[in-house]
C-alpha cells in the first residue's frame, strides 16, 4: 500500500507531460485480409514447462472461460455512451468472447476525470489485472515500486505477435521498454505512422473565398487577409475547438513548436526546449493577441469544444478553422444535410511569409496509452493475460479491434477489401458513431489502428484534407517531438512532480493572458527569467538526459 500511495503523490507529473490515412503499403491476401504488416502473427508458440498451470494455449477463442480478469480503461476504448454496462457494449462483451476469457472491465465513472480515477485506482486495496493509463514515462517507477509487472521475460513467448510487431521497427522497439531494457506494455501504433497521426489542421470554407474571389491563404499575411474579408461579408470569426488548438495550432508559422500547453521539443540540435520560452513563441502570441483585439478571434474561444465548434461551423459562424479529420466529416455532413451550401475543405498549414514551417501536428505514430499487467494478476493467471494483449496484434485480432466481428459488423467486398454491414452503415446515430461502438482502435487502445478504419468512417474530402496537412510536411511532423517512449528514473519523477506542475500552470495562464492582452509583451524576458526561477533550467536537464538514454537503447 505504501508504494501505491507514493505512486499517488508522484503519478500528477505524468499528466502535465502528456500533452491525444492514405494506404501507402497495403496489400491483400488471399483470403481477403488487409495485410497490415508482416509482423503479425496467429502461429502459438511453444511455451515449454512454463505454462500456466492446467493451461496449453492452441489458439483463439482460448478455452480459459473459468479464468476472469479484471482490465481497468481509463480514456480511449472505454465505454460507449449507448451502453450502460460493458455486457452491453458489443466490443468490451465481443471481445471476451473472441479470446475465450472473461473479462471483467472496468471504467472511470462518467463525468470523472480521468486522472483523479486512475489516482483513486492506483489506490484500491485490490489493483486490477490490467489497465491503461499514459504511464510510458514512469514505468521504469512502477516496476520499482511493484505496481506493474516486468515482462521481459514472457513477451516472446505469451505475445508473439506483439513482440515480433515491435521488433520490426526500431521507434516502436525502443518506445515499449524501459532505458534498463524491460518490456512492460502493450502501446498504441497508427497503422501508417506519421499520415495518421497528423489527424488535424487548418480547413477552411471554399464556397467562401470562391464567393470573394479569394485564394486558399497560404502564409500567416494570407490569413489576415481572408479572416478581414470573411468577417466583413459574413461576419464571421477564427474559432476552434481550443482542447485542439492549444497544443500547437499554427505555432510552426512563426517558427515556434506550441501554444498554450506545456510543450517540450527536440531543436535542430537535438536538445530538449520549452516552446513557451522562445521568442518564436511570443510572435505567435502576439498574433492571436492582434486578431483577439480586432475581433477576428473568437472571445469565446477558450471555452469552445467540439460539439461548440461543430454548431457554429453549421451556423456560419466560422470559415476558417483548425479542427480534425473526423470533425472535418462531421461539418461536411452537417452542412450537407441542412442544405447550407458551405463547402469546407482542408486547408495547408500556413507558413511565415519568409517560408518558415518549422513544425505541424503530428508524431511517429505511437499513441500515449498503453496496457499493463499488474502485479495484482497471479502468476497462474499470466499467461492468459498476455494472450488477451497479444490477440490485438494478431491478424485476426486486428480485424476485430478495428472493425468488428466478421459477418455482423463488416464482411469483405467483391474486391475482397473490407466493407460495413448495415449494422453499422444504417445505424440511426450515424456512421461515425456505430463505428465506434463496435471497434477498439478509434480513439486509442493496446491495438494498431487501421488506416482503412480511417478511410471508411471519413470522408473523401476530409481524407484529402490529412493528406493536405501530412505530405507536404512530412520532415517537420515528428522530428521535433519528445516521444513518448522515453523514460524516468524514480529520482527524476519526484523531482520533476512540482516543479513542472507549477511551471506548466504558469506557462497556460500567461499565455492566455498574452492573448486577451491581459499581460503586455513587454515583460517577456521577466517571464522567462521567473521561468528559470522556477527551475525550467533544471527540467531540460533531466529530460535531456531522458532523451539521450533513449536514444541511445
Amino acid at each position: 500500500m505504501a508504494k501505491r500511495v507514493l505512486s499517488i503523490l508522484l503519478v500528477l507529473s505524468l499528466f502535465v507531460f502528456v500533452l491525444a490515412g492514405c494506404s501507402t503499403s497495403k496489400t491483400t491476401t488471399d483470403e481477403g485480409t488487409d495485410s497490415t504488416t508482416d509482423t503479425q502473427t496467429d502461429t502459438p508458440t511453444d511455451t515449454d514447462d512454463e505454462e500456466t498451470e492446467g493451461f496449453a494455449f492452441t489458439g483463439y477463442p482460448m478455452d480459459a472461460k473459468d479464468v476472469k480478469l479484471t482490465w481497468w480503461v481509463g480514456h480511449g476504448f472505454t465505454l460507449h455512451e449507448s451502453y450502460a454496462s460493458y455486457e452491453e457494449s458489443p466490443f468490451h462483451s465481443g471481445l471476451s468472447e473472441h479470446v475465450g476469457v472473461d473479462i471483467e472491465w472496468q471504467f472511470p465513472t462518467a463525468g470523472t476525470d480521468g486522472a483523479q480515477a486512475f489516482n483513486l485506482m492506483l489506490a484500491s486495496d485490490t489493483l486490477p489485472d490490467i489497465f491503461y493509463w499514459n504511464v510510458m514515462r514512469d514505468a521504469e517507477r512502477y516496476i520499482d515500486e511493484g505496481v506493474i509487472r516486468d515482462l521481459t521475460e514472457y513477451m516472446p513467448k505469451y505475445s508473439p505477435a506483439y513482440y515480433k510487431f515491435i521488433q520490426s521497427n526500431e521507434i516502436y522497439d525502443k518506445s515499449m521498454k524501459t532505458d534498463s531494457g524491460k518490456y512492460y506494455g502493450y502501446g498504441f501504433f497508427r497503422e501508417d505512422g506519421g499520415w495518421n497521426d497528423t489527424y488535424q489542421g487548418p480547413v477552411v470554407r471554399q464556397d467562401w473565398l470562391d464567393e470573394l474571389g479569394l485564394e486558399s491563404p497560404e502564409t500567416i499575411s494570407d490569413w489576415d487577409n481572408v479572416l478581414r474579408a470573411f468577417n466583413e461579408k459574413y461576419g464571421a470569426v477564427l474559432t476552434f475547438p481550443w482542447y485542439r488548438f492549444k497544443s500547437t495550432g499554427i505555432s510552426g508559422a512563426f517558427g515556434a513548436y506550441g501554444a498554450i500547453d506545456f510543450q517540450l521539443y527536440i531543436d535542430d540540435n537535438g536538445k530538449v526546449q520549452l516552446a513557451q520560452a522562445q521568442e518564436e513563441w511570443k510572435n505567435y502570441m502576439a498574433k492571436l493577441n492582434e486578431w483577439w483585439k480586432t475581433g477576428l478571434l473568437d472571445q469565446d474561444v477558450m471555452t469552445t469544444d467540439d460539439d461548440i465548434a461543430r454548431t457554429k461551423a453549421l451556423n456560419g459562424v466560422v470559415g476558417l478553422s483548425y479542427t480534425s479529420m473526423g470533425q472535418l466529416t462531421n461539418w461536411i455532413s452537417d452542412a450537407n444535410s441542412a442544405g447550407t451550401g458551405a463547402k469546407w475543405v482542408g486547408l495547408q498549414y500556413p507558413k511565415g511569409d519568409d517560408g518558415t514551417l518549422s513544425m505541424v501536428f503530428g508524431g511517429y505514430g505511437i499513441g500515449e496509452g498503453i496496457s499493463v499487467i499488474t502485479t495484482s494478476c497471479p502468476d497462474e493467471k499470466l499467461e492468459i493475460a498476455m494472450r488477451v494483449l497479444d490477440y490485438a496484434y494478431t491478424d485476426e485480432g486486428h480485424l476485430y479491434w478495428n472493425f468488428g466481428t466478421k459477418g455482423v459488423t463488416w464482411d469483405y467486398d467483391e474486391n475482397g477489401e473490407v466493407a460495413y454491414t448495415e449494422l453499422v452503415t444504417e445505424d440511426p446515430d450515424g456512421l461515425n458513431n456505430a463505428i465506434a461502438k463496435y471497434s477498439g482502435s478509434v480513439w486509442s487502445g493496446s491495438c494498431i489502428q487501421a488506416t482503412k478504419l480511417l478511410y471508411l468512417k471519413n470522408s473523401e474530402e476530409s481524407i484529402k484534407a490529412n493528406d493536405l496537412w501530412f505530405y507536404p510536411n512530412e520532415e517537420v511532423t515528428a522530428k521535433w517531438k519528445l516521444t513518448n517512449g522515453i523514460t524516468l528514473t524514480v529520482e527524476e519523477s519526484n523531482e520533476l512532480d512540482d516543479l513542472v506542475s507549477a511551471i506548466s500552470t504558469y506557462v497556460s495562464e500567461k499565455a492566455v493572458n498574452y492573448i486577451t492582452g491581459e499581460e503586455s509583451f513587454d515583460g517577456f524576458n521577466d517571464y522567462v527569467a521567473q521561468l528559470d526561477k522556477m527551475g525550467l533550467q533544471r527540467v531540460l536537464e533531466i529530460y535531456q538526459g531522458a532523451y539521450d538514454r533513449f536514444m541511445a537503447r
